[in-house]
């Protein structure tokens, strides 16, 4: 599939939910021993599948 670059404008508490969300990621990589993920990917997956509080818990 081909790439595209958008840019997304999103509010300061929507912004703050997705750091969280990546830090949680980023600790648990580092616990586990494993690569830590970049934050592109995560707003990949937020794309792919929409921003929800429940994709937190996935």
């Amino acid at each position: 599939m081909a790439k595209t670059r958008i840019s997304i404008t999103i509010d300061d508490k929507t912004a703050k939910e997705i750091e969280l969300y990546y830090r949680e990621k980023v600790k648990i990589a580092a616990e586990k021993g494993q690569a830590i993920p970049k934050l592109s990917n995560i707003y990949e997956e937020i794309i792919e599948k929409g921003w929800d509080k429940s994709l937190k818990k996935k």
